[in-house]
């Protein structure tokens, strides 16, 4: 009898325990729900709402015309091809789009207007999400500067302004040739012999080994040779599994609302021991070191110069740890962001090439007029003359049309309370009280009040004064590395790693998407009808952007005629 009623209390104990739980999810829906039919009555656009499901059925919608392994990033434009479908009366979408996808994230209020974008990224400039500090935290634990906020940002980001620096990049500029150097060889290496194709490869893999390499020579002086070994590694494998781990906490998108169990705790603190093992000696070692001004100072060489600003009794024999904690911190942050966009931008920069030979032929020729006719004299004549690298009008081009058409990152601002924006031509303002404030820049750099012909691949506008019917509108609407002062640090080595590679690679190869062979390999595995707009390669990834299968390609051989 006092078992049965102990086993009734019990089950009444845990019936009254989800019934709580029940009732705060319950009241959670209802306050994300109530938050978008009150945009409505208010008359703000809003795509449709449901009470019971809010806008999954409009991710369902993307995901269902999409391959499994597309990325969520790609839902910005799939929104703009379909927005009539869901804006019955607008060709574009909204400054301001809506997405209530609890329960598996908060809200997001997606800007695709680049003058509403400036009213959160420069004037004022908002803090980050707490989204994009937990998706950073197994790394850096916080402490970089994509978390930070305040003062503690202001400290850190101009500690290491100077070694991103175009004048300090430029006096690295060897350096980072002699890697690309490395990446022609493997090229070569790839190619087939008597100006026949070689076998098929997967180009992302070697572009990751390139930006991995030059990211970690830049930072802190370190040559891994990833490109010339057969297996990753310690600090490109422990990286690499960190960034897996990080991405299975940024599931909603793909509607798998699963985190992270102890075992995976376990292999993050395994990879941060790893990762802080390898890289403590180079540290050591320029803690030890009183380099002269006249030699290549690293990013961590000109960060280290503030070892006793926080703490004046530190020295560089006796540093503050915690000093050395935020710079192991940003050194991984930098490690992970200044190799994984930029290998991908690499092959969507090549995919566009390969799609629009008439560009690459401007391409060619402008090399042959500034470099001189002979290929293989361009790493000579960058060493010698660095300046030129800043002489390719057309490059240049060529690269910031791929980053408006394929721009891989952006920022996600936590909003004020009772905060709103606006957008030219609309007497509407978009409240974001509540809201992540999400910039799409794949929406603001296909925005056609902004971009004339906005979809095409057209490197000339860059190239072309300003009057010009082709000029962009405005500056705030190429946001690949985001705006205002929060911008992405690692800008400018981004944009001399590009430009080096399309000096290195144009002239001497030619490389094309090779999907037969592709699909030859994978045998049963193949995915040929996993296609984007008809295409093969499209933006895949869990979380990072990354080309489908690493983008599989062949090469050979050119010989190179001088454009006359």
């Amino acid at each position: 009898m006092g078992f049965t009623a102990t086993s009734s209390i019990l089950v009444r104990a845990v019936g009254a325990i989800a019934a709580f739980f029940l009732a705060r999810f319950l009241y959670r829906g209802y306050g994300h729900r109530s938050r978008v039919k009150a945009l409505q009555a208010q008359g703000v656009p809003v795509l449709p709402h449901s009470w019971l499901w809010g806008h999954l059925p409009i991710i369902g919608d993307w995901r269902a015309e999409n391959p499994s392994d597309i990325n969520f990033y790609d839902f910005h434009t799939w929104l703009i091809k379909n927005c009539r479908k869901y804006y019955p009366d607008l060709d574009f979408p909204p400054p301001v789009v809506y997405l209530d996808i609890w329960p598996f994230e908060n809200g997001f209020a997606v800007v695709f207007d680049p003058v509403a974008a400036s009213q959160f990224t420069q004037t004022p400039s908002l803090p980050k999400l707490s989204i994009l500090k937990k998706f950073l935290g197994p790394l850096t634990s916080g402490v970089d500067i994509v978390s930070n906020e305040g003062a503690e940002w202001k400290t850190w980001r101009s500690r290491f302004n100077p070694g991103f620096s175009q004048r300090n990049l430029i006096a690295m500029l060897p350096e980072l040739l002699e890697e690309a150097s490395i990446f022609v060889s493997q090229l070569h290496g790839s190619a087939g012999s008597d100006g026949k194709w070689g076998p098929v490869f997967r180009f992302e893999e070697k572009t990751t080994n390139l930006t991995f390499d030059i990211i970690c020579r830049a930072a802190l002086g370190m040559r891994l040779n990833e490109q010339q070994r057969t297996e990753s590694g310690p600090i490109k494998f422990a990286l690499l599994d960190q960034i897996r781990l990080m991405s299975m906490a940024a599931n909603a998108a793909r509607a798998m609302p699963f985190g992270r169990m102890p075992w995976h705790h376990a292999a993050i603190r395994r990879n941060n021991r790893t990762l802080r093992d390898e890289m403590m000696p180079y540290i050591e070692s320029k803690l030890k070191s009183e380099s002269n001004d006249s030699q290549v100072k690293t990013i961590a060489d000109l960060a280290i110069k503030y070892i006793d600003k926080d703490d004046p009794n530190a020295t560089r024999e006796k540093p503050n740890a915690e000093f050395v904690d935020r710079l192991m911190a940003n050194l991984k942050a930098f490690l992970f962001a200044g190799h994984d966009t930029t290998a991908s931008t690499i092959c969507f920069m090549i995919k566009l090439l390969q799609d629009h030979p008439e560009c690459l032929a401007k391409l060619r020729a402008e090399h042959d007029a500034i470099l001189g006719p002979d290929p293989t004299r361009d790493v000579d004549a960058l060493t010698q003359s660095p300046h030129l690298l800043y002489s390719l009008p057309y490059t240049l081009g060529v690269i910031k049309e791929t980053l408006r058409l394929y721009p891989l990152a952006a920022t996600v601002r936590e909003p004020r309370p009772g905060s709103y924006l606006t957008a030219p031509g609309s007497a509407t303002r978009y409240p974001v009280d509540g809201w992540g404030i999400w910039l799409s820049a794949p929406g603001v750099a296909r925005h056609p009040d902004y971009w004339p012909r906005p979809d095409e691949f057209i490197p000339e506008r860059w190239t072309v004064p300003e009057g010009d019917p082709l000029h962009p509108v405005s500056n705030a609407a190429w946001a690949p590395f985001s705006l205002g002062p929060r911008n992405c640090i690692g800008m400018e080595l981004a944009l001399i790693e590009l430009r080096i590679v399309a000096v290195l690679v144009s002239r001497r190869f030619d490389v094309e998407e090779a999907w037969d062979d592709w699909d030859k390999l994978k045998g049963s595995k193949a995915t040929p009808n996993a296609k984007v707009d008809g295409e093969r390669l499209y933006r895949a990834g869990n979380s990072i952007v990354h080309p489908k299968d690493g983008m599989p390609v062949h090469v050979r051989l050119r010989k190179h005629t001088p454009a006359v």
